[in-house]
């Protein structure tokens, strides 16, 4: 079999898609639950899925060369998900 970008395991690849893929969701759900009663469950389970995806970066860093470049960007996908205001409402303010 042949190696996936220095994976030797297939199973460490998906555990690493799996991974990224939770941090994704849980972005997405600290945003959408903005101003509900779910907002701190979110927001808690969002902080759990950086450091996840911190530890996994790490981790992949040490795996071999261009594993570690989709969980750096996940990391940053999660970290502008949760920091940008995608409603315009800023925008819509400054030019009233």
């Amino acid at each position: 079999m042949t190696a996936l970008n220095g994976f030797d395991c297939p199973a460490a690849f998906w555990i690493l898609i799996g991974i990224q893929a939770l941090g994704l969701m849980s972005a997405w759900a600290a945003r959408v639950s903005e101003g509900s009663s779910g907002q701190t469950a979110s927001h808690l389970l969002f902080f759990a899925c950086l450091a996840l995806v911190g530890t996994a970066t790490v981790v992949a860093l040490a795996i071999g060369p261009g594993c570690w470049l989709t969980s750096a960007t996940t990391l940053s996908l999660m970290v502008l998900m949760v920091t940008c205001d995608f409603s315009g409402t800023c925008l819509r303010n400054q030019l009233l």
